[in-house]
């Protein structure tokens, strides 16, 4: 017994290594969590102040090109709307209040100056020469803030830096921002975010129906059958394949839909074909097929070619296409209606092709569904010149105008002159209404290596 006795203090010493250890790994996996929670925490604040600032960008251009002052006052008003955001996510990331102190300032007066004009336009006087160049100089300025916070956000997305990083990093980056932006020569106004996302490449105007009643569908209930036998003939079909429609359910909504799942056989890379066909008229109102595509071998152009015969073939004869997106081997498609050569931005379908093989896999007709009809639309009391004439003087190679029929509100559309211009490499579309004169609309034209987007 002598001789093992030196093994029961050896068992209890291991012992009680393995318990703190244990628990010192217990501590590290909530010491972990905790901060995963916190950095999620600043992660969020961090993006949304990235939102913030190029929303203001955003605004700040569109006010050197607008002339209306009542367009101008709902501008600047969500100008000091969006400053007042961005200040208090500014307040909710990782860095000491004097390293960014100047970028405060710079936000508080944004949204003073930006009140200011607001109150000014809205008594309905425009803003001045002097006021322009200062809005001038305030845009470049917020470019200079957005491009030091994307290198913020480069460094996040790759992993090079951490939030807890964060705090060190950023605070040289928006110190370094802040002098510039809280110049004492710029009394400054705030801008509005448009977050790259709902409106994204689907061109102007194509989230704005809200209506309760579609008046687009017309005709008799049609039964789930007819749902199926309606998708069937819809649908692009491959050779030697069989394909299996069954109605799945209903979807109540502005738009009541069958769900009708489509099975290919064979199937081509988990091939699956989802379709919503109304309960009211047997319109097809959307389609995806959730099939992986390849690598990309198509053209743009040609897949544009795709979607355009797509369209003609299932009765859609008088279509005009607006903007495309590309991304994940897929080029998207928007297309608007025309009546004469007018084009109705409120009547738009989208349809998605796979560029590795130009197979339709996506369409969307929602919106069409929900607005189109046959229009009486009014006489021009404007030509395009006198419309051309509302425009600001400073932009530059302005398009010779064309009619669109635009949403104005809800229940609204308006008849207006579209013109396309420039300011410096900006580029913009401008509505002005055929029958008033008065600037309705106004977008910004964002031109990527993936399609067209406008804000």
């Amino acid at each position: 017994m002598r001789k093992y006795r030196w093994i029961f203090p050896i068992a209890v010493g291991i012992l009680l290594l393995a318990g703190v250890g244990f628990w010192g790994y217990g501590q590290m996996v909530s010491r972990q969590a905790a901060e995963t929670a916190l950095n999620n925490k600043y992660n969020l604040a961090f993006y949304n102040l990235l939102n913030n600032v190029q929303n203001m960008e955003v605004m700040l251009s569109k006010s050197l090109v607008g002339e209306e002052t009542h367009q101008d006052s709902q501008l600047f008003m969500r100008l000091w709307q969006e400053s007042l955001a961005a200040q208090s996510n500014l307040g909710q990331i990782p860095v000491t209040e004097a390293s960014v102190a100047r970028t405060i300032k710079f936000l508080n007066q944004l949204g003073a100056y930006s009140q200011s004009l607001a109150a000014q336009t809205a008594g309905g006087s425009s803003k001045n020469d002097d006021q322009w160049q200062t809005l001038n100089k305030l845009y470049k300025q917020a470019q200079t803030l957005n491009g030091e916070l994307r290198n913020v956000e480069s460094s996040l997305s790759s992993g090079t830096l951490t939030l807890s990083e964060l705090k060190r990093d950023s605070r040289y980056v928006l110190r370094r921002a802040g002098p510039q932006l809280a110049n004492s020569n710029f009394q400054v106004i705030d801008r509005n975010m448009q977050q790259y996302p709902t409106l994204i490449y689907d061109g102007p105007f194509s989230d704005h129906i809200a209506r309760k009643t579609p008046v687009g569908l017309e005709g008799s209930q049609v039964s789930s059958d007819q749902a199926r036998d309606i998708s069937l003939k819809f649908i692009e079909r491959r050779p030697n394949t069989t394909y299996i429609a069954n109605v799945a359910g209903t979807v109540n909504g502005r738009l009541p839909v069958y769900r009708v799942d489509i099975s290919p056989r064979p199937a081509q890379n988990g091939e699956k074909i989802t379709m919503g066909v109304s309960s009211r008229g047997g319109k097809v109102v959307w389609m995806l097929n959730s099939r992986s595509p390849g690598t990309a071998a198509l053209k743009v152009r040609e897949a544009g070619d795709i979607a355009g015969r797509f369209l003609e073939d299932r009765g859609f004869k008088d279509m005009e296409s607006t903007y495309y997106e590309v991304r994940d081997a897929v080029a998207v498609f928007n297309y608007a209606a025309t009546q004469g050569k007018i084009i109705l931005y409120p009547d738009q379908i989208k349809v998605t092709v796979s560029l590795d093989n130009g197979q339709v896999v996506g369409y969307d007709a929602a919106n069409y569904w929900m607005a189109h009809r046959a229009r009486t639309l009014p006489q021009p009391r404007l030509t395009a010149a006198e419309a051309r004439a509302k425009l600001s003087p400073r932009l530059e190679d302005v398009t010779p105008g064309r009619l669109a029929l635009i949403p104005k509100t809800v229940d609204n559309e308006v008849l207006a002159y579209e013109f396309q211009g420039r300011l410096d490499k900006d580029v913009f579309l401008v509505y002005i209404d055929a029958l008033t004169g008065e600037e309705v609309k106004l977008l910004k034209v964002i031109k990527t290596n993936n399609g067209v987007l406008t804000m």
